[in-house]
C-alpha cells in the first residue's frame, strides 16, 4: 500500500494543530483589516435579545470573517449594541459605558425593546427604548432578532447602506 505524502493520521493532527488555518485572513469579506470592535450592553428584560448577540460569537456565524468582533470592555468597542430596555437602574451603566468608548462610537438598538421599549411601558422602574433617550446610529427589529438579521444589520451599517 503507498500513502502519499502530507496524508495519513500524522497529518491529520497537524491539521488540528495548525491554528492559523483557522484564524480570519489579514481582510474581512468587507476588505477591512481591522475588525469593528463591538460591546454588548444588557440594560433590562428578558435577555432574549443578549443570547442571540451572544450567539454570533458562536462558531456558526464567524463573527470575525465578516469583520467584527466582541470585546469585553466598552475602551475597545467602536459600536455600542444595547439590548433590553433601558431601566433606571441600567441607566448609568449605559452612560458610564458610552463614555468610555473612543471617539467615532456608535449605537445600535438591538431588539424591539431596546429601540422603543416593546412591552415594557414607561413607568417608575423603566425609561423605555432608546428612540427617545439617544441618537441611534442603527435599529435591528425583532423580539428577539435572529442572529443572522443581527449580522445583516451590522454588515449594512458598515458598508453604509444605513441612513445614520
Amino acid at each position: 500500500m503507498k500513502i502519499l505524502p502530507g496524508t495519513g493520521p500524522s497529518s491529520l493532527l497537524q491539521a488540528f494543530l495548525d491554528v492559523t488555518r483557522w484564524r480570519a485572513s489579514g481582510q474581512d469579506r468587507l476588505g477591512r483589516r481591522q475588525p469593528i470592535a463591538l460591546f454588548p450592553l444588557e440594560t433590562g428584560g428578558c435577555e432574549g435579545c443578549a443570547m442571540e448577540v451572544s450567539a454570533l460569537a458562536g462558531c456558526a456565524f464567524a463573527l470575525e470573517q465578516h469583520g467584527f468582533c466582541l470585546v469585553s470592555e466598552p475602551e475597545d468597542a467602536d459600536w455600542l449594541l444595547v439590548t433590553g430596555p433601558v431601566t433606571r437602574a441600567s441607566a448609568d451603566a449605559l452612560d458610564r459605558n458610552w463614555r468610555a468608548m473612543p471617539r467615532g462610537r456608535s449605537l445600535v438598538a438591538v431588539g424591539d425593546c431596546a429601540i422603543s421599549g416593546g412591552p415594557f411601558t414607561t413607568n417608575y422602574a423603566v425609561l423605555g427604548g432608546l428612540d427617545k433617550l439617544a441618537s441611534v446610529r442603527m435599529q435591528v427589529p425583532g423580539c428577539p432578532p435572529s442572529p443572522q438579521d443581527l449580522l445583516l444589520g451590522l454588515e449594512a451599517l458598515a458598508t453604509g447602506q444605513v441612513r445614520t
